[in-house]
């Protein structure tokens, strides 16, 4: 009988942070287990403990890769310039939505390690705020011209994307618009602030 081939962790690694971002987007965090995480995979659950040590460092990783792309995702948005402005602040509310950072944040900031994780986000410098991203995306616009320049882009900045943090975060029984209604609320809010 031959021996196996050698498992290429890294590459394995990679393979089940994807397919554990599908189950996340399906299932949920709670619905992360090494079990369902093989299932997705199609692989056996050893497998997986060859790539992860734990459901808790699986997470760990999965939420750390989520910021740090998130937050690129973010930079890349802020920085591109043109679009109409409404189909332009519903790609950051799109990118939000796209990520499973903001559900992982949540669960590990409710655990033992929630400090350890908003230290190692500042520590690597990937604290930006949205409203602070948001600013600087209407500062842009404003410049130019595409935001009227009486426009107090840091107040709206603020109150856009604390909308949509709202929007993203609120659990039932409280409603939150679905993305048609958020796209027009958004277009009522671009169409007051831009230039005619």
């Amino acid at each position: 009988m031959s021996p196996r081939p050698a498992v290429d962790v890294d590459a394995l690694r990679t393979r089940l942070l994807e397919h554990a971002r599908a189950v996340i987007a399906r299932d949920g965090v709670e619905g992360l287990t090494m079990r369902a995480l093989a299932a997705e995979a199609g692989t056996a659950v050893g497998l997986s403990y060859k790539a992860f040590s734990s459901r808790d460092e699986l997470i760990w990783e999965l939420t750390w890769d989520s910021i740090v792309e998130l937050t690129q995702q973010l930079d890349d948005w802020v920085a591109s310039p043109g679009g109409a402005l409404a189909d332009r602040l519903m790609e950051f509310s799109d990118l939000h939505f796209a990520s499973v950072a903001p559900v992982l944040v949540d669960h590990i900031s409710r655990g033992p390690r929630g400090e350890e994780l908003f230290r190692a986000v500042v520590d690597a410098g990937l604290t930006r705020s949205w409203a602070a991203l948001m600013t600087e995306f209407l500062q842009n616009r404003q410049r130019t011209g595409d935001v009227r320049e009486d426009v107090d882009v840091e107040a709206f900045g603020f109150i856009i994307t604390a909308a949509m943090h709202h929007v993203l975060v609120t659990e039932k029984p409280f409603i939150t618009p679905d993305r048609p209604t958020l796209a027009r609320y958004i277009a009522g809010v671009a169409a007051q602030i831009s230039t005619p």
